[in-house]
């Protein structure tokens, strides 16, 4: 697990870096930092568990939101910050849950939570109406799981570390003094957090959203 994070924020580090002094800086503006443009974005967001996650819920979720910031600090590359929350439910029938001197056996009904918060780091493509870009977001994540069988119940919650890369495309449909984009991207996600008993919660997301800027 640190040498999957040791390389993701090699690699960051190094994208991030490399278009820094790749791109031309003559737009900035003289004696104080200006960025040329502000995006904001909101985000639809379905999501499947992957790797050990996918053993607590394997159904594919369509309640996942998120909301995005990101600032141009060069031409092509944009810095900023989001926060999401995606749920993940399924009811499983005639599972065997342990409890205490014992094993019970029946319907469980099982969801999930997970709040994030990321810095994001944006390198885009195109210099079109279509930018194709790749990013990453590095941050935290407060997880909750919930589960419940007959009416025994039981529940937890942590806060630990998640990163994830992402690739996606945003379409201009305006422009302008504000301009509006179509944003489609797929990501995955790894976190620290612990779900039932399985560790390092996974996922992969679907996203469509709306983006504005000024």
């Amino acid at each position: 697990m640190k040498k999957t994070i040791a390389l993701v924020a090699v690699v960051a580090s190094l994208l991030l870096s490399g278009v820094a002094f790749a791109q031309d800086s003559s737009w900035v503006s003289t004696g104080s930092f200006r960025p040329n443009q502000t995006l904001w974005g909101l985000n639809w967001e379905i999501s499947k568990p992957v790797g050990d996650f996918d053993k607590y819920i394997s159904d594919v979720s369509l309640r996942g939101i998120s909301f995005e910031g990101r600032s141009f600090v060069r031409p092509n590359l944009s810095l900023g910050v989001s926060f999401s929350w995606n749920r993940w439910e399924q009811t499983y029938n005639n599972t065997s849950y342990p409890i205490t001197n014992g094993t019970i056996t029946g319907p469980v009904y099982k969801y999930a939570d997970m709040f994030g918060i990321r810095a994001l780091g944006h390198f885009y493509l195109g210099k079109g109406n279509v930018k194709p870009y790749l990013g990453v977001g590095i941050g935290g994540a407060w997880a909750y799981a919930y589960q419940q069988t007959a009416n025994l119940t039981s529940s937890q919650s942590n806060f630990d570390f998640i990163v994830d890369p992402e690739v996606g495309l945003l379409y201009v449909i305006a422009s302008g003094g504000t301009s509006v984009a179509l944003n489609l991207a797929i990501r995955y996600t790894y976190t620290t957090a612990t779900v039932g008993q399985y560790h390092d919660a996974q996922f992969a997301s679907g996203i469509v959203g709306i983006y504005w800027g000024y």
